[in-house]
């Protein structure tokens, strides 16, 4: 046998000895799934195909290029469709992409190995028209901040927004922590069912015993109608505090101001008991940020607070400088039941915002430097706001630009661009007007601008500004 008869039967029989290494017992190819098991028809969707035993074929070369090259071309079909992207990734992976367009309904999944070995895997691929089902959830406590011996609700919210039916929802809560809440109904509700687009309520009855707070897990689960696959929702935290005071909430109004612009300070007290608070007192709120003028004494000064009501105590306020400030306040009252001090909490407000007022300042910034009797040219007029507020409304004020001074008489030729502008902190507006000179002699424009604080609402007006003369001759 001569040598290139020799390297041409090497080559053949490696190839052989992978055939047979693929074909004998406990190499046969096996599929385990498709990930994803389902997808839209509206558009390409990327998969693995998960199995053992997905073997290339060898062949090894003398006298070429490439000692050894592999035969990874694997053959996939979902139902009678042959999916055109098909890559090797190791003998355990193949990586796929179904297309559009697929009809809906169940498809299997056929590989067909580079030596011609088949694997067939039976409703492996759903393709849907329409999203399958999904969970999410949403928790809330109906009250929670209690007293001692009080009960609330524990409502989780579950919807569903695809569009197949949630088979067998189920809703499990379960302490985290050990707390002063004791649970008063079972920890699993029924399951329930939802429809495509519905929702289904789980409900949980808790006391309170001792003071303290519980935090609270809640777990959704259930499966698809068609594809059985599971589902579940992002796990929900709740909390539940158990305490002997009553809560205090503090906050400025608005919560946006210009310096020197009045506003509100409010302390709200609530009680949460069953019995009265009396004479209710605020100390004086603190301010940190900014700096803060406030009224020495609240409307009211003094108040009694029944069971589950609350009230406001109020301070005028108005701040100096500017920037983003807090204020921190805290309160008192008389517990009628035992006739001890009941202390509320330090509150801090959310953060409030005092801004520089909005200003306008004018100038021309083209003035041509001469003009001919009955030449057309352009005047343009810059407006800065060096505020912080925005100025509502901005316009130009005055007819200085239109008549012109000293001998020179103007006629407008276009309208002033733009007529009105909102002009934000630090930013500049260009007005321009297009004119005709009517008569020689010597030209200047005054004019000025005024708008609207949109913060306060106070009128913004900004000092004339006069022009360089301007020369017309004939």
């Amino acid at each position: 046998m001569s040598s290139s008869d020799r390297i041409r039967w090497g080559g053949v029989w490696l190839g052989l000895l992978g055939l047979s290494c693929s074909q004998s017992s406990g190499y046969e190819p096996q599929v385990h799934r498709l990930v994803p098991g389902w997808g839209l028809t509206t558009a390409p969707v990327s998969g693995v195909i998960e199995g053992e035993n997905f073997l290339s074929v060898p062949t090894q070369h003398v006298g070429g290029t490439d000692a050894v090259t592999l035969d990874s071309h694997f053959e996939v079909h979902l139902g009678s469709r042959a999916l055109d992207d098909v890559a090797w990734t190791d003998t355990r992976t193949l990586r796929v992409q179904i297309p559009e367009g697929l009809a809906p309904g169940w498809y299997p999944l056929t590989v067909v190995t580079p030596m011609g070995g088949r694997v067939e895997l039976p409703r492996a691929y759903y393709a849907s028209d329409r999203p399958l089902a999904s969970l999410t959830a949403q928790g809330f406590v109906e009250r929670p901040r209690l007293w001692t011996g009080e009960e609330t609700h524990l409502v989780l919210t579950v919807n569903n927004p695809g569009g197949t039916r949630a088979l067998g929802v189920r809703a499990l809560l379960r302490p985290v922590e050990p707390g002063g809440v004791e649970l008063r109904s079972e920890p699993e509700p029924e399951p329930q069912d939802v429809d495509p687009g519905g929702q289904a309520s789980f409900s949980w009855k808790l006391a309170a015993l001792t003071k303290g707070t519980v935090h609270f897990a809640l777990e959704v689960q259930g499966h698809e109608e068609i594809t059985g696959q599971a589902l579940q929702a992002a796990p929900q935290t709740l909390q539940v505090e158990v305490r002997p005071r009553p809560s205090g909430a503090l906050f400025a109004w608005p919560s946006v101001v210009t310096v020197g612009q009045p506003f509100l300070l409010t302390l709200r007290v609530k009680n949460d008991g069953e019995g009265w608070l009396r004479g209710v007192w605020p100390w004086m709120p603190s301010v940190e940020g900014v700096s803060v003028t406030l009224s020495r004494e609240p409307i009211p000064r003094l108040v009694d607070i029944g069971p589950n009501e609350s009230r406001d105590f109020v301070w005028n306020a108005y701040a100096t400088s500017s920037g983003e400030g807090r204020f921190k306040a805290r309160a008192a009252g008389i517990d009628e039941l035992t006739g001890g001090e009941v202390s509320i909490e330090e509150v801090t407000s959310p953060p409030f915002t005092v801004l520089k007022p909005g200003e306008l300042a004018v100038r021309f910034s083209q003035v041509p430097p001469s003009a001919r009797v009955g030449e057309v040219f352009d005047v343009e007029v810059s407006v800065d706001n060096p505020g912080q507020s925005e100025v509502l409304g901005v316009a130009l004020e005055g007819a200085g630009l239109v008549q012109g001074g000293q001998t020179c008489q103007v006629r407008l030729v276009s309208g002033i661009t733009p007529q009105k502008v909102n002009l934000a902190g630090g930013q500049q507006a260009v007005f321009s007007a297009r004119l005709q000179v009517q008569q020689p002699g010597a030209c200047s424009f005054r004019v000025g601008a005024q708008g609207q604080d949109g913060t306060s609402g106070q009128s913004v007006v900004a000092e004339y500004a006069t022009s360089a003369t301007m020369p017309v001759t004939r």
